[in-house]
């Protein structure tokens, strides 16, 4: 049996940059993926992530003569439904990546920094000791099937999470599986412009309300409109096509290719740690509440985690669930309550009708530069932010511009993201108190709810959810 300090399973930004961080501070590492070389990442082309984020996880940024590199551009605003006022975040350099190439550039610096990295190679099963902790986990590959023994088992397997799934119900780690309701299905259109005076650059921007988007392509005269949804691809589809292109006014364009993907939309895990085993990354539905993003967001946890256990690992001391647990109470702190805690509010609003949205942007009532201008990060409503939001509303309601049921939504919202903040902000120091708060949140997202309930009844029934 082959024995390695760290076993990461799943070869995307976030299992390749968590194996050669390990590897760099010194342990031995094997990546397996279980996806062949020349098919790794190609649900996309494109993606983006911020140079100023690229930078802080010593992410390699690509020059225009690579051929991972794309472009770059300024980050793009948060749009009203109708397009007439826009909500701009701090100035941002993003650079998007063809990633495919991007992710074969983490698996040379990954196995440069002395990890080792099987392509091809499915992961299968774990293994416990006695005391049915994980000692390591089984794979195959089309030649042979093996055991590995590992002091951790990092799961970097995106939605599936085929490892943590296998775990069971008495982990710290929640085994659930997500299903249509807690994904967003995303469709991307590469599109070209008709008329050549158009400027693509001109129109980026994010349009909340129908969960669309317009970022660059890489095209002078194109653009990538991307749409995500709930329960399925014609959800999102037909959204698209309804609501956004009915309301937008968009230049006429030509579809030159169509990309169809999946990103988490989910409370993320409460507890990332188990005896042996951590859970990273779109396994632990760390994205971005606002765009569902998630490269480096999740590569925030990933830092405090390879921080704690390198420590652990050079201290000579068990990587066990209390011994790795500092990892969920720092995440936590760092940006689970932002993150968590927004959601709730996003719920709430998009009960909005594009009418109702388009005057809340227009007033700066919770469609407000201060939520919406840092994309979910860092948010912190004071009592009079909170009472200028209901002030705002009231007046909107006196003036007939929002419904009496809007507000309550929204009024619903901001409770339970206060309701989230304070739960989070009382997360146990230590795992002897996890299932005993584990039970309060799971009443209180109970109680909350899911963004698929807010999916439009009609086009549901019509297509048959």
């Amino acid at each position: 049996m082959e024995k390695y300090d760290i076993l990461v399973v799943g070869g995307s930004t976030t299992g390749a940059w968590f194996a050669r961080k390990m590897a760099e501070n010194g342990h031995k590492v094997l990546m397996i993926e279980k996806e062949e070389k020349k098919n790794i990442s190609r649900a996309y082309d494109i993606f983006h992530m911020s140079k100023k984020e690229m930078e802080q996880f010593g992410l390699t940024i690509p020059s225009p003569e690579d051929k991972d590199f794309g472009f770059t551009f300024e980050g793009s605003p948060v749009m009203s439904p109708f397009g007439n006022y826009a909500k701009s975040g701090k100035p941002a350099t993003v650079v998007g990546c063809h990633k495919h190439e991007y992710i074969l550039r983490m698996h040379e610096e990954a196995k440069k920094a002395g990890a080792k990295v099987v392509c091809g190679a499915s992961f299968t099963d774990l293994i416990y000791d006695e005391k049915g902790k994980v000692v390591g986990a089984k794979y195959k590959t089309a030649k042979a099937e093996k055991e590995v023994q590992a002091s951790l088992v990092a799961d970097c397997t995106g939605i599936p999470a085929v490892v943590r799934r296998k775990l069971p119900d008495s982990s710290t780690i929640e085994n659930f599986r997500l299903t249509n309701r807690d994904v967003f299905f995303v469709v991307l259109y590469y599109v070209k412009y008709l008329n050549e005076k158009v400027r693509a650059r001109d129109l980026d921007g994010s349009y909340l309300n129908y969960k669309v988007w317009s970022a660059p392509s890489g095209d002078e005269h194109g653009a990538i409109l991307g749409v995500g949804g709930n329960y399925g691809f014609d959800y999102a589809e037909e959204i698209f096509r309804t609501q956004f292109r009915k309301n937008v006014k968009w230049p006429d364009y030509k579809v030159e290719k169509v990309e169809k993907g999946l990103t988490p939309y989910h409370r993320g895990l409460y507890s990332f740690v188990d005896d042996g085993i951590i859970a990273l990354g779109d396994t632990a539905c760390l994205t971005k509440p606002t765009c569902g993003e998630g490269c480096t967001s999740s590569l925030v946890q990933c830092e405090i985690a390879a921080r704690v256990i390198d420590t652990l690992l050079k201290e000579g001391k068990a990587l066990s669930r209390e011994n790795m647990w500092p990892i969920n109470c720092e995440y936590i702190k760092k940006q689970g309550i932002a993150f968590d805690s927004m959601r709730p509010l996003l719920i709430g609003i998009v009960s909005c009708s594009p009418k109702e949205a388009e005057y809340l942007f227009k007033k700066d009532i919770i469609f407000s530069q201060k939520i919406l201008g840092n994309q979910g990060e860092d948010l912190d409503l004071s009592a009079k932010d909170i009472a200028d939001i209901v002030a705002g509303i009231g007046s909107g309601v006196a003036t007939g511009k929002i419904k009496p049921a809007t507000v309550a939504s929204i009024v619903k919202g901001l409770l339970h993201s206060g309701e989230v903040t304070k739960l989070y902000g009382e997360y146990p120091t230590s795992a002897a108190g996890y299932f005993d708060w584990k039970e309060k949140a799971d009443a209180l997202w109970e109680k909350i709810g899911s963004m698929a309930d807010k999916c439009d009844k009609d086009i549901l029934r019509k297509l048959g959810y």
